[in-house]
């Protein structure tokens, strides 16, 4: 059984967003949303005014629950601030995967989502895409681009290096942030 997506005009009656600091909070809920009074009673004395959607996943998202349901919470905001829930990815420009000011998402493809990716952690050269080879004593430098991996050569400097994967990064259309240290 697939859930009821709750509609953006419903999430504006149930939650309240402050777009200067990412957060929402649970609005009073009127008596027709409850089967009786002391019901709609318990829950506004309890949530109502609160912050919503404080819950953290194990990659970093905020989310929450509606009507036993679980949301992401950038996602949430998407669909309240524009008044339509997203197609595809919302990315958080800045890697900050809890700043959910509206200034900080944007709806994108996969492939652009990837395309401004934090550093991988396991990252030693302090640039993705550039890796020492061993074997040949150089600096490799490479891209990937729709899921393929592009050879961009070798190269006995490793600024070079960089600069190559730089270029090769804007004429793809990466992100400035591509890259950054984790966030």
């Amino acid at each position: 059984m697939t859930k009821k997506i709750p509609s953006p005009e419903l999430l504006r009656q149930l939650l309240h967003y402050e777009p200067e600091t990412g957060k929402l909070f649970w609005r009073n809920r009127p008596l027709e949303m409850f089967p009786d009074r002391r019901s709609a009673n318990t829950w506004n004395a309890r949530f109502a005014g609160l912050e919503a959607f404080t819950a953290v996943e194990s990659k970093g998202y905020l989310f929450g629950s509606i009507f036993g349901a679980k949301y992401r919470a950038h996602r949430v905001i998407w669909a309240l601030e524009t008044g339509n829930w997203p197609v595809e990815q919302i990315d958080h420009i800045n890697g900050a995967r809890d700043d959910n000011r509206i200034v900080n998402l944007r709806e994108v493809s996969s492939a652009e989502n990837g395309r401004n990716r934090r550093r991988p952690d396991a990252n030693t050269s302090g640039v993705v895409g550039v890796y020492w080879n061993r074997a040949r004593g150089k600096w490799l430098t490479r891209i990937i681009i729709d899921g393929r991996q592009h050879y961009l050569g070798l190269f006995v400097d490793f600024d070079e290096a960089v600069a190559v994967r730089r270029a090769a990064e804007a004429a793809q259309g990466f992100h400035k942030n591509h890259g950054r240290v984790s966030a």
